[in-house]
């Protein structure tokens, strides 16, 4: 397995409803993290923000990114995920509403949109480079 690929252990992970903390360059060239919501397909993880957001003038300027993605519960587990991410318009209102459902279940995801709706959505596209975790 090349350091870019994830194990089906560690894909099995990453496809749970988890939290993950994205770091950025900075201007300054210090790190910035965010926590995010995040889907894995197509060999990318996937992040949907506002366009504006720290994170993402961040990456406009310095596209390199770390997404660390772990487990709060014993025997804490964590995929550390390195590599350049693209920005790209927003994937619509049906992934958007997908990516709620899949942290919040149906009823609550759905209220989550419909209170949270935003037309400045981008999606910004991580693939892997280097994965590391245990």
């Amino acid at each position: 397995m090349s350091s870019e690929q994830l194990s089906d252990r560690q894909r099995r992970f990453v496809e749970e409803p988890r939290i993950a903390r994205l770091a950025t360059v900075g201007r300054d060239g210090a790190p910035h993290i965010a926590p995010v919501w995040y889907r894995f397909a197509d060999g990318a993880f996937l992040v949907l923000t506002d366009r504006g957001t720290q994170k993402h003038r961040n990456i406009e300027r310095d596209p390199r990114v770390e997404l660390c993605i772990d487990d709060e519960r014993p025997p804490y587990h964590t995929v550390i995920v390195r590599g350049r991410a693209s920005v790209e318009p927003a994937p619509g209102e049906a992934w958007r509403l997908a990516l709620a459902i899949h942290y919040l279940g149906e009823e609550a995801g759905r209220r989550y949109v419909e209170a949270n709706a935003s037309p400045h959505g981008v999606l910004l596209r991580i693939p892997p480079e280097r994965v590391r975790g245990w």
